[in-house]
């Protein structure tokens, strides 16, 4: 039940994201802005109850962790100035494949015919996402299309990286000190476009929606998704994943109004499909903490 609420939060942080950066001078700066936000809640309660302990830090991969997530982050924000939040959702969530990949050759997990049909069937419905009503690629969206994708893959080793960490501790420490990494790569940007005279302001509105990003959709869900991880079935996480997916979707569609053509309709189901596919076919391990 805890994750699915992560998930169903998460849902709306692609939509939430899209809109927000309407009321921000500069996309990097808001998403700095958020994951502030997030620590400066994050760190204290964890801490308070004793759920964390600071030596995490002294580990080199934690922060590998972060810079991974923040790279991830930082190409999803800028995509998101480019493109939809509804194929935003789509083209990040299909790391599943990625992490499946990068699985099969670092930990060596076999890939069985149902996760192998689910790559090939990712793979296509993410070329279909790109095109247009005249089956060409979209120029308007591409580039962002492409950003967006490849946060994604940041985010399947982000994964992998999490799946090595879960040896040594539990999923609530390596979520915070996650936020907290990532918080900490991510200010080196932020001070670069503070000295470079970027356009910091962010109008009332998009304090709002910093709040909500920063205590919600990266403190509140994280730990809901670390605290809810025991038990958690292959199967059942992949079901979880297409909850967050749908989520975004009918918030992007119902209140942004956007639109897909046939084509990106038909990529969309393939992707749903090869989520579902790749995740609910693995071992059935305990999941690795994710981000969104």
């Amino acid at each position: 039940m805890l994750t699915v609420m992560a998930s169903l939060i998460w849902g709306t942080s692609f939509p939430g994201t899209k809109a927000g950066l309407d009321y921000a001078g500069n996309d990097v700066f808001f998403l700095w802005l958020r994951f502030a936000v997030a620590v400066a809640v994050t760190l204290p309660v964890v801490l308070y109850l004793g759920k964390m302990s600071l030596s995490i830090f002294k580990h080199p991969l934690i922060w590998l962790i972060g810079g991974s997530n923040a790279a991830g982050f930082i190409m999803q924000y800028v995509g998101l100035t480019i493109t939809t939040a509804s194929k935003t959702a789509l083209l990040v969530d299909i790391n599943v494949v990625g992490v499946a990949i990068l699985s099969y050759f670092i930990f060596k997990e076999r890939l069985g015919k149902m996760q192998t049909a689910g790559i090939v069937c990712g793979t296509i419905g993410v070329f279909f996402l790109t095109l247009n009503k005249d089956l060409v690629f979209d120029q308007d969206q591409l580039l962002g299309d492409v950003m967006v994708y490849l946060a994604g893959w940041s985010w399947a080793f982000f994964i992998v990286f999490n799946k090595k960490m879960l040896a040594r501790y539990n999923g609530v420490e390596i979520s915070s000190a996650a936020i907290a990494t990532c918080a900490i790569w991510l200010t080196l940007p932020a001070m670069y476009l503070g000295v470079s005279g970027a356009d910091l302001a962010v109008e009332t509105t998009g304090w709002a929606f910093v709040l909500y990003l920063g205590l919600f959709c990266t403190s509140v869900a994280t730990l809901l998704w670390a605290l809810g991880l025991e038990g958690v079935s292959a199967t059942a996480s992949a079901t979880i994943m297409l909850v967050e997916v749908l989520t975004a979707l009918a918030i992007s569609i119902f209140w942004l109004h956007e639109t897909m053509s046939t084509a990106a309709a038909f990529g969309s189901l393939l992707v749903l499909s090869a989520i579902y596919l790749v995740a609910g076919t693995g071992s059935g391990e305990k999941e690795p903490v994710k981000s969104a």
